[in-house]
């Protein structure tokens, strides 16, 4: 059985975390369209893919399973994952998409689906990825 903690979703998203707090970010984001794929990308590889990174083997592994078991999981609540951040700008028209394009910029080239959910467990720690 594996173990899969939603809470490892954030980490590749601490670039972002509580900018929309922040005036400045804000303005510089003002134009930005969430739904244009080139334009999140950008984003994605200027400031996401660089702390992917430099992740530590352990957390970039449990980061990588968090991102595999929700993108493959249809009822995951990718708008509450997307807000709870702050980011400065708005989630695109589907949320679950801004976390498809992390995974394609930070895992290139790797298939995110898992055929059998019913051989991971969810753990809630929201402490755990702290540990790493």
């Amino acid at each position: 059985m594996n173990t899969v903690n939603p809470y490892f979703l954030h980490t590749l998203l601490e670039p972002l975390s509580g900018l929309a707090d922040d005036d400045d970010a804000v303005q510089a984001y003002a134009n930005l369209d969430s739904n244009d794929e080139t334009q999140m990308r950008a984003i994605i590889r200027e400031m996401i893919v660089p702390l992917a990174l430099s992740l530590s083997t352990g957390a970039k592994e449990r980061v990588k399973l968090a991102y595999q078991f929700y993108l493959s999981k249809p009822d995951a609540k990718w708008d509450r994952v997307f807000y709870s951040t702050l980011p400065p700008f708005d989630a695109p028209n589907d949320p679950r998409q801004f976390f498809v394009w992390i995974w394609d910029e930070c895992f290139s080239g790797e298939d995110f689906h898992l055929a059998d959910l019913s051989k991971f467990i969810e753990n809630r720690d929201i402490n755990e990825p702290m540990r790493f």
